[in-house]
């Protein structure tokens, strides 16, 4: 029962699809359109991927370390939230993997890369924040705030918005040939998959053994809004940036300070 309620409820469906008209409206500037018929979009092949990647999307969102969620386990969550992103990001892009557009074909293959890399460096900044996040200590603030500065820099190639976004001169529309309802599906998708790979950060970002779950609910709520702003400042008018330029990006500015943070909890004063 505490699963589907997690499932259904909270912490799943409701902060999921909050937080994603959030992303769109703060990171994206775009308002949601639902599919004119959302059983025509489920019957394509990149419509019923994009339903499945929702639905896995708010999967993992269940297992995030949520205060008041009776369905997260200390071991089992993180793997399974791990899980249903990874699986979240890949399903669509595989399924964009059979078109027959070579130029979708291409713009796929590169947003998989790109964003492959960015997720790399989150996953890293969860482990520090895992880590560093399961008792309250002033010592480890300096991995806290060098993880987050990764986390801001990896996100926007994590989850394409920015540089990271497909050139539609080079690649072509992503959405050639589609259904109005198809696209719709897929923007909701994309929204949903971006604020929960955000909220993967922002719900570690306190001390789990935070006396009031409460005030840790504010806190989560407060630094998700505050990263998504600040994304929107950092993707704001960056040119196009080339899949060496974005690899780049992630493994030479975002993966530092992520790597910094790790060392300073491995060798920090207790």
């Amino acid at each position: 029962m505490d699963l589907i309620f997690a499932y259904f409820i909270y912490p799943g469906l409701i902060p999921s699809v909050v937080f994603a008209l959030a992303f769109g409206f703060i990171v994206t500037h775009r308002r949601p359109m639902l599919p004119p018929d959302i059983r025509k979009a489920i019957l394509s092949v990149d419509g019923f991927a994009a339903f499945l990647s929702i639905l896995l999307a708010i999967g993992a969102a269940t297992y995030m370390p949520w205060p008041f969620n009776g369905a997260y386990t200390s071991i089992a969550g993180p793997l399974l939230m791990w899980a249903a992103i990874e699986a979240s990001f890949l399903i669509p892009s595989l399924a964009a993997q059979t078109s027959s557009s070579p130029l979708v074909v291409r713009g796929a293959a590169r947003s998989l890369q790109i964003g492959l890399a960015g997720r790399v460096v989150v996953w890293c900044v969860f482990g520090v924040l895992y880590w560093a996040n399961q008792t309250w200590q002033i010592a480890t603030l300096p991995a806290i705030i060098l993880a987050w500065v990764a986390a801001i820099l990896a996100l926007p190639a994590a989850i394409g918005v920015g540089m990271f976004r497909n050139d539609t001169a080079l690649t072509g529309m992503m959405t050639t040939g589609l259904s109005l309802s198809t696209t719709a599906l897929m923007q909701i998708t994309t929204d949903m998959r971006a604020a929960v790979l955000i909220l993967t950060v922002t719900t570690s970002l306190c001390p789990f053994d935070m006396d009031s779950n409460w005030l840790r609910l504010i806190f989560i709520a407060g630094t998700t809004i505050i990263t998504m702003v600040g994304l929107r400042f950092l993707v704001r008018n960056q040119p196009f940036a080339t899949l060496a330029a974005a690899l780049r990006w992630c493994w030479w500015r975002a993966l530092p300070p992520a790597l910094l943070a790790l060392i300073y909890l491995i060798v920090k004063p207790y």
